[in-house]
């Protein structure tokens, strides 16, 4: 079909005599995940299929394990092939008009058949789609769709990519004669205070003589402007991240006397600009870019998330100051912009991770050459109207001049307004310099020699886990590094202060198997106070975006892989609960008074009297801290790094901290932390919106452990179950721990992560009260510090009343199956190590959950770790690299898991995939190996770099005691920015062990 593009024609009045309908397809597909031979054919018979509702992403509905196929890149989660089919009815009125189903995303591969005829294929999983269908519309009186979606390749990315089809779908009815998809481009040309003129071109199909005009409506409905290519606006509302004003763009086409398309486009008018000197400015003000960087998943929810938790988390940002956002490295979901547009988030839209293979089977290895025009375009036209987007990015830690060229090109070619960017690939072509984790290391800025605008699309690189604190400083690749060149960050104590961890450290299967402090104090490079320092004081510092706003499923080599699921260097963490680090931020980034306290106030395994560093982060002019009633002293948040959290030396007592801030003079908010007991009971709360009147909806449940006082628990990991009454169910369930391996969805209980657990509830859309009970054994599960036991029911009112009820709870202690003739539960009581507490929630009658809970010294948390994580840098395990021709051996002294021994087969190799976050550049590479060779003074190996040979014939000489002590040796490499493979090929006999390498 003919496109054109309309840049005039007569102002119409006339009213609107074919109205353009958009219908949700979302309910009621057929689902399987496995391929079928036939699937796509009209006859087939999907009967025996599940039937769900879209947006879905069947694989964060899987098991975690270790042998799936995404592996640590992408979480761990069970991928595949998958089959979506839905039948729909024609109505008359469809007949003789254009007709198309439209996808928002289907990751990845897909294939759509409509009757049997296939309509297209599209391997990237990012791109928002339509295939036109109106002939058989016209022969129709039914149409079957059937989608196959191809994720079984892994890993296809190197972060979770969710499988399936996660977004909306669409049928969008309208005349043959109709705006073209992506064709209404609106910009504005010139504004001030009095007038605004902006110009709207329009692509219009089915009649080159098609007349279009267009009107322009305020928040409020009133017309402001009407006319055709230039509209002129008096006094008009500009967009901003403050006042994020918004007009409604109205296009009418008339074609044969009558009007035959109406298109709403909402838009916004801004003026944005970047300068080499002074970084981004929007409408005459120069505003620094406080931005994170983000992924599509949200933790339990998967890629398919809800549009009501993409604004939870989005209005979270913003609470947090934060006011820009990177789309990681693929474009988001349409609502996604919206949401923008109307919160004052300004968004850089990325397209591509990679223009090359980065993961095995990505888009960049297979697809990317064929494609990228096409989704590029595609991507552009869909949401360049978006005021809250300020520039687009083309690609992430990628390389190639040539290609970086033709991406910016094209960008101009479909958008002139805006510039383009990427994370550190082929900077000296882009409109703006940006640049990921390099842009960190100490005297960046003093060497920076460019005249391009300067953005860090990566910047900082820090790490925490929620509730977890250590008062050493923590150096990702140690410190001092050659290589990265971190800034110095003294530690807070000369002794560790915590014991306490996830595992102890003789547990431990690999070195990077450790959990991250609170304090900010683990980083890569630079600490997030300091970010925040050099974005206000460094002129030409645009601004950053950290990575990242979320933790994130997937890149778990980061953390040593398995049970590591996922990235913790978010502000807040997979279930969306605060972490410390988010109100760092908040007490730089915003002005509504605030306070807070870390760490919290329950230290059982410190000895009293120890000294515990206590910051409070404030954005007021001064904090005094008390404990027990007792002023510590006064201090003022300075404006250095080193000063923006007040800091005093507390020795350890139980009780109470308390915060008090204030501004001149005047006390503007107060914080208390106590002392908690042993967990005793449950505390429920919403967090976000409630649960809507009626219709589908979700809703976040906070589930809280608390002592008998009702003192939160800060170490609380007992499981809690849950029980929907009403037309609801449970969605998803989520703690925020990287080493949670369990179940998401079609689960009903959840072991608490530092005192916390989230449910995701979900309404039907059927009427009636919403109500969910929540119950739990609750103890110190290691009974070190308290041997006492309680069972507590909750009852939480998500939509309407609380329903009348009668809770009965009874219990045994010697691993039987409680029932209701055993004993009542009447109070908290005593349990020796080993027991087992099972317990029945009987509701109204009716038995509803058995709860189970073991006491003992093999589990829970380790209070007192024998030995404190070790400074040295992790290397890369060898164990965990791609084989051949070689074992793994688990015996002897090594580090990780085991270490691997060649066995003289033709062909053998080892071979790792490190992903280089920093600068491309010089570097050595650290092998770490035994053997002695039956001949000569030792074995040979060849060294290769990213398909490169580096050294054809290495000598590793002669080291015996193989499994008790082992050798190093350094080869000179250059590390390439992002993906980099390095291979080492034995070329003597049988014998070489090697155990890990290391980048330096």
């Amino acid at each position: 079909m003919k496109r054109w593009i309309i840049t005039a024609g007569l102002l119409l009045s006339c009213s609107l005599q074919s109205h353009a309908v958009q219908l949700s397809l979302n309910e009621g597909w057929k689902f399987i995940q496995q391929d079928v031979a036939g699937g796509e054919s009209l006859s087939f018979s999907d009967s025996a299929w599940r039937t769900l509702d879209v947006p879905h992403d069947w694989s964060i509905e899987g098991e975690y394990d270790a042998s799936n196929p995404m592996a640590d890149a992408c979480g761990y989660l069970p991928a595949g092939i998958g089959w979506y089919r839905k039948t729909i009815p024609v109505k008359p009125e469809w007949k003789g008009k254009y007709v198309e189903i439209a996808f928002d995303g289907v990751c990845m591969n897909s294939t759509v058949w409509a009757n049997g005829r296939k309509l297209g294929d599209r391997p990237y999983g990012w791109s928002s789609f339509a295939y036109d269908i109106s002939d058989l519309v016209d022969s129709a009186n039914s149409i079957t769709f059937a989608v196959r979606v191809d994720n079984e390749k892994q890993p296809s990315a190197r972060w979770y990519t969710g499988s399936g089809i996660y977004a909306n779908t669409w049928l969008n009815i309208k005349d043959k004669v109709h705006v073209a998809r992506g064709g209404i481009f609106f910009r504005t040309l010139e504004v001030d205070e009095a007038k605004a003129t902006v110009q709207v071109s329009t692509e219009v199909v089915g009649d080159p003589r098609a007349e279009v005009s267009h009107q322009l409506f305020s928040k409020d409905g009133k017309k402001v402007a009407e006319g055709f290519q230039t509209l002129e606006i008096e006094q008009p509302k500009l967009w901003s991240v403050e006042n994020p004003n918004l007009y409604t763009l109205r296009t009418l086409v008339k074609s044969g006397g009558r009007v035959v398309d109406q298109v709403d486009t909402r838009v916004g008018i801004r003026v944005v600009e970047w300068k080499a000197e002074t970084g981004f400015w929007l409408n005459g003000k120069n505003v620094k870019l406080r931005g994170v960087c983000n992924h599509q998943d949200a933790g339990p929810l998967g890629a398919a998330v809800p549009e009501k938790i993409i604004r939870y988390r989005l209005e979270q940002m913003k609470a947090m100051g934060c006011n820009a956002i990177r789309t990681a490295h693929n474009p988001m979901t349409p609502e996604f912009y919206d949401m923008c547009d109307e919160l004052g988030l300004l968004v850089m839209d990325e397209i591509f991770d990679g223009w090359y293979q980065k993961a095995e089977h990505d888009y960049g290895a297979h697809a990317f050459a064929e494609w990228w025009d096409r989704d590029l375009t595609d991507w552009i036209l869909r949401d360049r109207n978006h005021p809250s987007i300020i520039i687009w990015s083309v690609g992430n830690e990628t390389k190639g001049e040539e290609m970086g060229r033709k991406l910016v090109e094209r960008c101009h070619e479909l958008d002139p307004t805006r510039l383009v960017t990427s994370g550190h690939s082929a900077h000296e072509v882009m409109d703006v310099f940006g640049a990921n984790g390099g842009s960190e290391k100490l005297g960046f800025f003093d060497t920076l020699e460019t005249d391009q605008p300067f953005v860090g699309t990566e910047n900082t690189h820090t790490f925490q886990v929620r509730g977890y604190y250590r008062t050493k400083t923590w150096y990702r690749n140690g410190y001092p590094s050659t290589r990265h060149n971190p800034h110095y960050y003294p530690d807070l104590t000369d002794e560790e202060v915590f014991t306490y961890d996830w595992i102890d450290e003789a547990d431990r299967a690999h070195p990077k198997h450790i959990f991250f402090s609170s304090y900010d104090n683990a980083t890569v490079r630079l600490t997030s106070r300091h970010n925040v320092e050099m974005i206000r004081d460094i002129p030409r510092f645009a601004g950053s975006f950290r990575w990242c706003g979320y933790d994130y499923l997937g890149e778990a080599k980061y953390h040593g892989g398995w049970p590591f699921k996922s990235f913790s260097g978010g502000a807040v963490d997979l279930a969306n609960f605060e972490k410390d680090l988010y109100y760092m931020y908040q007490s730089q980034w915003t002005e509504k008074p605030m306070v807070h306290i870390l760490p919290h106030w329950t230290h059982p395994a410190i000895k009293p009297g120890t000294k515990i560093p206590v910051q409070v982060y404030s954005n007021c002019d001064e904090v005094e801290l008390f404990l027990n009633g007792k002023s510590l002293g006064i201090q003022n948040p300075g404006k250095t790094h080193d000063k923006m959290a007040c800091q005093w030396m507390v020795g350890w007592e139980p009780g109470e901290l308390k915060a008090v801030a204030r501004s001149n003079g005047n006390v503007k908010i107060e914080k208390t932390m106590q002392t908690a007991g042993a967990p005793a009971k449950l505390a429920l709360s919403v967090d976000g919106e409630p649960l809507a009147e009626n219709g589908k909806d979700i809703v976040q449940l906070r589930v809280a452990a608390q002592d008998e006082q009702g003192i939160f628990y800060p170490y609380g990991e007992n499981r809690t179950w849950f029980h929907v009454i009403g037309p609801g169910r449970i969605r998803a369930l989520g703690n925020g721990s990287p080493v949670d391996i369990e179940k998401h969805q079609g689960v009903d209980n959840r072991r608490a992560f530092f005192g916390l657990t989230r449910a995701f509830v979900e309404a039907s859309g059927e009427n009636g009260d919403i109500a969910v009970l929540a119950s739990s054994i609750l103890g110190e599960r290691k009974l070190v510090y308290s041997n006492r036991v309680s069972i507590d029911s909750k009852l939480i009112a998500l939509r309407g009343k609380l329903p009348a009820t009668s809770i009965e709870i009874f219990y045994t202690t010697d691993g039987s199956e409680p029932t209701e003739q055993s004993s009542p539960y009447k109070g908290a009581f005593t349990v020796q190590p080993g027991t087992t507490v099972k317990a029945l929630v009987v509701l109204n009658g009716k038995p509803v959950q058995v709860l189970e809970e073991r006491f003992a010294s093999d589990v829970g948390m380790v209070w007192k770790s024998s030995v404190q994580g070790s400074s040295v840098p992790a290397g890369e395990q060898a164990e965990r690299a791609e084989l051949n021709g070689a074992s793994i051996v688990s015996k002897g002294q090594f580090r990780g898991e085991g270490f691997i021994k060649f066995n003289g087969t033709p062909g053998a190799f080892v071979q790792w995939y490190y992903e280089n976050d920093g600068d491309s550049g010089d570097g050595s590479l650290v092998i770490r190996y035994g053997g002695v060779a039956a001949k000569g003074k030792g074995h040979r190996i060849k060294v290769m770099m990213n398909g490169e040979t580096v050294s054809k014939n290495l000598l590793l000489p002669n080291s015996d005691k193989v499994g008790q002590k082992w050798s190093v040796v350094k080869v000179p490499i250059q590390v390439e920015r992002g993906a980099n493979r390095i291979r080492l090929e034995p070329l003597t006999e049988a014998g070489l062990c090697i155990d890990e390498i290391s980048i330096r």
